[in-house]
C-alpha cells in the first residue's frame, strides 16, 4: 500500500449500508478499495472485527485511521472540522504497521456459475414416463373412503403397475422398483403420505399438479440438485438483485425493475426446482441453513411478485397463505419461521397456534431445538428486520454468531441508558421471549452474554445492580420499496 492514499471499506454484497457508504464516498471525490467480506475466507472478517471491535458492515478506514460504519462516516463528512482532518490523513504516509488487511484478488471466491449465462435443466429420469400415464388416463379423479372424498389427479398403485407392464412391458417386479423411484423422486405423492410404493389400492397423485405456491409456475422435471445448494444458489441471485436494484443512498430497493430483469426470470426458474428438493435427508445445521435462505428468498419474491402489505390484516396474510413448494409439501412463512426453525411453536403470527397439527409430514422436518439467533437472520421485509445474507449447512453456527452479534451492535437492537436505568431492546425480544428465556432478567443475560464493548458492559452492570427497566422499542414496518 505504501504512501499511496487509499480508503478501505469493508461490505457484502446488497448491504444498504454499504451502498449508502460507498455513494457518500463518490459523492465527495473520493475513490476507494472495496473488500467484500463475504467474498473473502473468514480470516478476512476476524481481522476487521479484532481490528474495529465490530462484525457489522460496512467498516471504513482513511489509510490506518478507523473511521467506523456508514453513521460514523455521514457524522464525519457533515462537520467540516472532523471531514477536513480525515482528509489529511490520506495526504500523510501511512504506518505500515496498522494499515488495513487488503486479501489478494487471487483469495476471492468466484463470480457463481448460477449468475451467468442459462439454467441448466437436466430432465428428471422417468418424467416422460409420468406424463405418458397422466395423457392415457391413468390419473383420474378416485373417491378416498366413505366421508374423505374423492382425489384428482390420482391413481391405485395397482393401476400403475399395470400400466407400466402392459404399456412398456415391465416385469411386475421391475414396475414396483421403477414406481419406488419415481415416488422418492416426487414424481408421483402418496395420498396417504407413505414412503414407500406400494402396488396395492393405495391412492398416489400425479406430481404436484395439485399444490400451488409462488414456484409453481414452472413444472418440476429438472434433476433437483442438493437442497442446501440449490438455496444459497438462489439466495445468490437474490443478493445480486438486491445489490443492482438497490437505490444510491442504500434505503430503497426498485423491485418494479427486478421483476422486469432477465436475472428475475432465472430466479424463477431455481425456485421451481425447489418444488422437489429432497430436505429429509438435510442434517440439522443444513436444514437450518436451508430453511433460513428460503424464508429470506420468499419475502423478496412475494413483495416483487404481490407488492408490499400496507396494513395489519395484509401482514397477516402475507406471512400466513404466501407458499412455496418444497419437497412435495406447502410451507407459508410461518410454517419456515414456527413450524420448521422454531420447532413448531405458537406465535402471534400464527395466531397462537402450532403450524402443524399432530401428524403433518412437515414435522419430521421440523427442528429438534430453537437457536434464537435465528431471528437476527430471517429478513421479513421490514425496516426494523436485520439485513440478508446468506447462510451454508457447514458454516451456519460461525454465521449466526456473526448475525448476532452485527444486530446487537445496532441501536435497533438494544440501546443502554445506564443514568435512567432503561433498557430499549427490539420488539423481537419481546414477540418471541420464550425463545430467549423464562424471564425479562434471563432475555437480558442472554443479549449480554452475546454483545461486545460497551453496550455488554453497561448491561453487565445494570444487572449487577439489579436496577433496570425494559422499554420495547417501536418496530418500524415500514418498507424500503422505490416510490
Amino acid at each position: 500500500m505504501g504512501t499511496e492514499p487509499k480508503i478501505v471499506i469493508y461490505s457484502i454484497t446488497g448491504c444498504p449500508h454499504c451502498v449508502a457508504a460507498k455513494n457518500s464516498l463518490q459523492e465527495n471525490g473520493l475513490t476507494y478499495v472495496d473488500v467484500g467480506v463475504d467474498r473473502f475466507p473468514p480470516n478476512v472478517r476476524e481481522w476487521v472485527a479484532k481490528r474495529t471491535g465490530k462484525t457489522s458492515v460496512p467498516q471504513i478506514f482513511f489509510n490506518s485511521t478507523y473511521v467506523g460504519g456508514n453513521l460514523e462516516l455521514n457524522k464525519a463528512f457533515s462537520n467540516p472540522e472532523r471531514k477536513a482532518e480525515l482528509l489529511k490523513v490520506l495526504e500523510e504516509e501511512e504506518n505500515t504497521e496498522e494499515r488495513p488487511l487488503l486479501p489478494h484478488p487471487s483469495e476471492a471466491e468466484g463470480v457463481s456459475d448460477v449468475l451467468h449465462g442459462d439454467v441448466s435443466c437436466e430432465k428428471e429420469e422417468n418424467v416422460d414416463l409420468i406424463n405418458q400415464a397422466k395423457e392415457q388416463g391413468v390419473f383420474k379423479t378416485n373417491k378416498r373412503g366413505l366421508f374423505c372424498g374423492s382425489v384428482p389427479d390420482s391413481a391405485t398403485g395397482s393401476e400403475l403397475v399395470s400400466f407400466l407392464v402392459q404399456s412398456k412391458g415391465l416385469e411386475e417386479q421391475e414396475a414396483v422398483e421403477t414406481l419406488k423411484q419415481i415416488l422418492e423422486k416426487n414424481l408421483i405423492l402418496s395420498v396417504e403420505n407413505k414412503e414407500i410404493f406400494e402396488p396395492d389400492s393405495s391412492l398416489y397423485r400425479f406430481g404436484l399438479s395439485y399444490l400451488s405456491g409462488l414456484n409453481t409456475e414452472y413444472p418440476p422435471e429438472c434433476v433437483s440438485p442438493p437442497a442446501d445448494q440449490a438455496a444459497q444458489d438462489i439466495r445468490k441471485v437474490v443478493l445480486k438483485l438486491f445489490a443492482d436494484f438497490l437505490s444510491p443512498d442504500g434505503k430503497y430497493v426498485d423491485y418494479k425493475g427486478m421483476a422486469s430483469s432477465s436475472l428475475w426470470e432465472k430466479f424463477k426458474l431455481l425456485v421451481s426446482q425447489l418444488q422437489r428438493v429432497d430436505v429429509s435427508t438435510l442434517s440439522e445445521d443444513e436444514k437450518l441453513a436451508f430453511f433460513i435462505n428460503i424464508y429470506n428468498v420468499l419475502v423478496i419474491h412475494v413483495t416483487v411478485e404481490r407488492g408490499v402489505p400496507g396494513s395489519l390484516y395484509q401482514r397477516y396474510k402475507f406471512f400466513s397463505s404466501v407458499s412455496y413448494v418444497i419437497g412435495g409439501f406447502l410451507y407459508s412463512l410461518n410454517d419456515i419461521e414456527n413450524g420448521i426453525l422454531r420447532s413448531n411453536r405458537q406465535s402471534m403470527g400464527t395466531l397462537y397456534r402450532k403450524p402443524f397439527k399432530s401428524g403433518d409430514p412437515r414435522l419430521k422436518i421440523s427442528l429438534a431445538h430453537v437457536d434464537p439467533r435465528i431471528h437476527f437472520a430471517l429478513n421479513c421485509g421490514a425496516k426494523s428486520c436485520p439485513p440478508i445474507k446468506t447462510f451454508s449447512g457447514d458454516q451456519v453456527q460461525d454465521q449466526l454468531q456473526v448475525a448476532t452479534s452485527s444486530f446487537l451492535e445496532s441501536d435497533d437492537a438494544v440501546v443502554v441508558n445506564t443514568d435512567t436505568g432503561i433498557i430499549n431492546l427490539s420488539q423481537l425480544f419481546n414477540w418471541y421471549s420464550v425463545d430467549f428465556g423464562d424471564s425479562p432478567r434471563d432475555i437480558l443475560t442472554w443479549i449480554t452474554e452475546r454483545a461486545s464493548g460497551e453496550k455488554k458492559a453497561q448491561l453487565s452492570e445494570l444487572l449487577e445492580k439489579d436496577n433496570y427497566k425494559i422499554v420495547y422499542l417501536t418496530y418500524d414496518w415500514g418498507n424500503n420499496e422505490k416510490k
